[in-house]
């Protein structure tokens, strides 16, 4: 599908990204150049499935899907390097949005004590990590999870939901946080 000129323009490429003058140019070109090099390991992969188990539906359109992510990177690469302008494209794979939201999750988690406001802090915590538990939901209920793992998934969602009622609530209860402690 894929000649092997697009293998070795990878290997080009951190030439090209220097003599690029944008920044958003050689920001695009890397990003693109990761996807390649991620998508390249899943793509033998899910090829040696396919060639295991072709009657496996879910399988034929994971192939599909990791082909057109290699072709939008390739795309982009082509177009950053011509001066052509890439339409941003919000990641829409489950794992994607579980990544987002995680990072989301991340930013909020560190707080200053002496700060922290819970009316505000905690519905936003809240509601980044329901967003995670769904990403991670939408990722059990898809045709490739087995069942196994679908429970594990929901056990540990459920986990971690508690998980974080517990530590907003201890750390509400922290006295460095009411004005008792130290500072």
């Amino acid at each position: 599908m894929y000649s092997n000129h697009g293998v070795t323009a990878c290997y080009f490429l951190p030439d090209t990204l220097q003599d690029l003058k944008s920044s958003n140019q050689r920001d695009e070109i890397a990003a693109a150049r990761a996807s390649l090099k991620e998508n390249s390991s899943l793509l033998h992969s899910i090829c040696s499935a396919c060639l295991e188990h072709s009657d496996v539906a879910s399988l034929i359109a994971s192939k599909d899907s990791i082909c057109n992510e290699i072709q939008s990177a390739l795309n982009v690469i082509s177009n950053a390097s011509q001066g052509i302008s890439n339409q941003r494209v919000h990641p829409t794979s489950h794992s994607a949005m579980l990544g987002s939201a995680l990072d989301e999750l991340e930013s909020l988690i560190i707080l200053d004590p002496l700060t922290m406001n819970e009316e505000k802090i905690r519905p936003s915590l809240e509601k980044r990590l329901e967003g995670i538990i769904s990403g991670a939901a939408l990722l059990a209920d898809s045709s490739c999870t087995r069942d196994f793992h679908r429970e594990q998934i929901i056990t540990e969602c459920n986990a971690i939901r508690q998980a974080l009622q517990d530590l907003l609530s201890e750390y509400m209860n922290n006295p460095t946080y009411r004005g008792e402690g130290k500072v």
